[in-house]
């Protein structure tokens, strides 16, 4: 059951990057007008370009794509959000269809969903492949039930090397939250109030991927993505609230490697906190595509990582186009 996923799609979310994707900007494309450039009839000579007439005496091949038979498509609610701005904001199809969550124009529309059903507890970790949680709340009790912030707390779940856990709100007690053993995707999943860390990233091998799509997460005291393997983690579509670092690329783990990440609309909101943090001396690499942050939070960092256990130190902030990767039009403060 996936009934709070269109918030991401119907509410303009993707839209911040690019308009929307399919019809997710601005409501059903064309609305009732066709939605295929240049069919049903000729442009406005021989039938109506609004009722989509197939009988006039025009070419049917005549005019400007997208205007026979049913109007221009991008008035009439196209995947580009009509003529308001690339969130959805201002045009009349982004406002009419696109929702308000669209905020006119300025941010994605994310938000937390609400549980369904009765809260589950879990006193021992579930280890899962392919887990749904039917968008249900699953909070720590037991040994789990702990509230500190310590290392080496037990995860909710820890999800098999290959494997895919969606649709599931982490309450609190949080523990250390979710666990990969290696390649997994992370789909709709929500993390209320942080623990430890909310997912930490495990796996040797440099062709790790790691997918982290439609969710969320607030209350983080620390870390949210604790990246311990090897390989490269995507995030998209992620809102992050009252946090000290989304992403870290582990400074100080016994075995170290070259990590990489690419976040896609993210929006950040808190007074402090730092995007992402990334070691230079094993030449990771973090990507930033349509950030929304509030002012003046840092967007990435770099550290001099080791393998001695050491706490690494502060090489600097900022876009370097190495390690930080991202342009002024990729970085939207609010």
């Amino acid at each position: 059951m996936r009934q709070y996923l269109p918030l991401f799609w119907v509410l303009g979310v993707v839209a911040a990057c690019s308009g929307g994707t399919e019809d997710d900007q601005g409501g059903p494309v064309g609305g009732t007008a066709s939605t295929t450039a240049g069919v049903g009839g000729s442009l406005g000579v021989a039938g109506s370009p609004a009722s989509g007439s197939s009988t006039g005496a025009g070419p049917a091949t005549g005019g400007a794509p997208g205007m026979a038979g049913g109007g221009p498509i991008v008035t009439a609610g196209s995947a580009s959000g009509g003529t308001g701005s690339p969130q959805g904001g201002t045009g009349s199809s982004g406002t009419t269809n696109g929702g308000s969550a669209g905020n006119n124009g300025s941010l994605p529309g994310f938000k937390f969903p609400t549980p369904v059903g009765a809260d589950q507890k879990l006193s021992t970790t579930k280890e899962v492949s392919d887990f749904d949680g039917k968008l249900a709340r699953f909070i720590g009790s037991g040994d789990l039930g702990g509230t500190g912030q310590g290392e080496g707390q037990e995860p909710l779940f820890v999800v098999k090397a290959g494997g895919t856990l969606k649709n599931v709100i982490i309450g609190a007690p949080a523990a250390d939250g979710i666990h990969c053993e290696g390649s997994c995707t992370i789909e709709n999943v929500w993390w209320e109030d942080v623990g430890e860390d909310a997912i930490t990233l495990s796996g040797g091998s440099s062709s790790n991927v790691y997918r982290i799509s439609n969710s969320g997460a607030k209350k983080a005291t620390d870390k949210v993505i604790q990246h311990n393997g090897g390989g490269t983690v995507y995030v998209k579509n992620f809102l992050v609230e009252d946090f000290g670092k989304l992403y870290r690329s582990c400074g100080n783990c016994g075995d170290q490697y070259q990590r990489k990440s690419e976040f896609d609309t993210i929006l950040a909101n808190g007074t402090k906190g730092v995007l992402a943090g990334v070691n230079e001396k094993y030449e990771d690499s973090a990507k930033f595509t349509s950030i929304f942050a509030t002012a003046p939070m840092k967007i990435c960092e770099r550290y001099d990582g080791n393998d001695t256990g050491d706490e690494p130190k502060s090489l600097g902030t900022g876009a370097d186009g190495k390690y930080c990767v991202y342009s002024a039009s990729d970085v939207k403060l609010h």
